[in-house]
């Protein structure tokens, strides 16, 4: 059987009553001093804070997962990017979708009006996650391998908190006198790698007076998490100006020059950072749409460009895995090999052969996820839910929208999690591994390609969603064996 123990049990450190309280007032502390915080938004003060949800030990990791993650990162940027500059590709594997899906379908209209129009500014900035489950390698073994999640190209969050979790976790392991050495918990700082990606991209657009404009919502949660970017961008170079911007107020202010510059308040923007705009409800009229387009027409660098975002879809990621796909965009069988031996089962449900599928799902439905094109947490089926809803679409057009994926049978271990309304006793949990990267290019050419750290978040087993800043996880960092 797999093995699930205590990590105080790995540690040999278990905690009494008395000293899990003081380890949990004197870790959250050490946690808001370092910076893992977020913005409580149901407050009429505009800076209160709280600490993430945190795990309060590091969670044992194997050192070759950790490895293998990182080292595919660079390749498989490579494929989404020729992946979003495959435009028959991408119409051929988002036609179904854009029958039946509102969103994709506005923005692949963005799409197309911009490309129809001409390219005004040939560089793409990507700042990306990939994320992976850890999966036991068959029943009776405690040995470990990697699934993908998904890859995400639009708003990859988190890689400012989580620099801070290894300081946080050697505190907390220095408080119960239990040894370790930098290898066992490296340093990981994503926002270096991930503001020296802006930074780059901000001169290559060869204005010393251009800002870089960070789209966020209201309320948002998430500042503290953007300002850690910012601070790397400061100290990268103070002369690069981060201005802040929602939807509501760029509608007002944005203004496209002679050149098709992009003037909000008469500045002129050299990158487009968007924390915003990935979900149908940042688009409740058209004017938001029309803002997407005006800043796609403009000479702007973006971050991402509407393909970099329709690469990001749950449907491409369903056809990438299909046999000799990758051979399309990736040179190497031992690259290949690689990067599809991350992949599980994703399946199409709209094709006549998709039926069977679908019947072995409404059979075995906790073996499955049916996941839509859509972003941020909280919108995957699991279990009853699932066979509802695929009930409910399965002779629908609408099951178009929708892809089934293998259910990762992740590996479990125990942590304390310490999250509003969970209590803090060891618990079986699973974790998600995020690796951070940046690309920027042209159609032609990959003029950057590299990986910048990593995100771990831990949470409950039972629980479904993953999600950070919709609360479901905890940030959490390996602790390498």
């Amino acid at each position: 059987m797999s093995r699930v123990v205590s990590v105080e049990e790995d540690y040999g450190k278990p905690l009494s009553p008395e000293r899990l309280d003081e380890m949990v007032q004197r870790v959250g502390g050490w946690a808001l001093l370092n910076g893992v915080q977020k913005k409580i938004t149901a407050t009429e003060f505009p800076e209160r804070l709280e600490p993430m949800p945190f795990t309060l030990f590091p969670s044992i990791l194997p050192g070759d997962v950790l490895r293998k993650t990182r080292g595919l990162q660079t390749a498989f940027q490579t494929v989404i990017y020729k992946v979003a500059n495959d435009h028959e590709f991408m119409k051929e594997c988002l036609k179904g979708l854009l029958n039946v899906d509102d969103f994709t379908k506005q923005l692949w209209t963005i799409y197309e009006t911009v490309r129809g129009e001409g390219i005004t500014q040939e560089i793409s900035l990507v700042l990306t996650r990939n994320d992976f489950m850890m999966e036991y390698r068959n029943d009776n073994d405690v040995t470990q391998d990697c699934k993908q999640v998904e890859f995400n190209t639009f708003a990859s969050g988190a890689g400012g908190v989580i620099s801070s979790m290894t300081d946080v976790h050697r505190y907390s392991l220095t408080l119960e006198d239990i040894p370790f050495n930098s290898e066992q918990l490296p340093d990981n700082h994503p926002t270096a790698g991930l503001a020296d990606g802006m930074v780059k991209a901000w001169r290559l657009y060869k204005n010393q007076k251009s800002v870089i404009l960070y789209i966020v919502g209201i309320p948002e949660p998430n500042t503290p998490d953007q300002r850690w970017l910012e601070r790397d961008i400061f100290q990268i170079d103070r002369s690069v100006k981060v201005i802040y911007r929602t939807f509501p107020q760029l509608i007002r202010q944005v203004t496209l020059g002679e050149n098709k510059e992009l003037l909000v308040d008469g500045m002129e923007v050299a990158v487009v950072y968007y924390r915003y705009g990935y979900s149908p409800k940042h688009y409740p009229t058209d004017a938001e749409f029309k803002l997407r387009l005006d800043i796609e027409r403009s000479r702007a660098i973006k971050c991402p460009t509407v393909a970099f975002h329709l690469a990001g879809c749950k449907k491409i990621q369903q056809v990438l895995a299909e046999p000799g796909v990758l051979e399309r965009f990736i040179k190497g069988t031992d690259v290949i090999n690689d990067l599809r031996s991350t992949f599980v089962g994703l399946y199409k449900l709209d094709t006549a052969d998709s039926d069977e599928i679908i019947s072995q799902a409404l059979q075995t439905p906790e073996k499955y996820v049916l996941k839509p094109q859509r972003e941020g947490g909280g919108n995957n089926l699991f279990g009853t839910e699932l066979k509802e809803y695929l009930e409910k679409i399965k002779d629908s057009p609408e099951r178009s929208s929708w892809i089934l994926m293998d259910r990762i049978r992740a590996a479990r271990h125990r942590n304390r999690l310490i999250r509003v309304g969970l209590g803090p006793e060891c618990r079986d949990v699973v974790s998600e591994i995020g690796i951070f990267g940046v690309h920027i290019s042209t159609s032609t050419t990959e003029l950057e390609n590299f990986e910048c750290g990593y995100l771990l978040r831990t949470k409950p087993e039972i629980a479904n969603e993953g999600g950070l800043f919709s609360g479901h996880s905890c940030l959490d960092s390996p602790f390498l064996v």
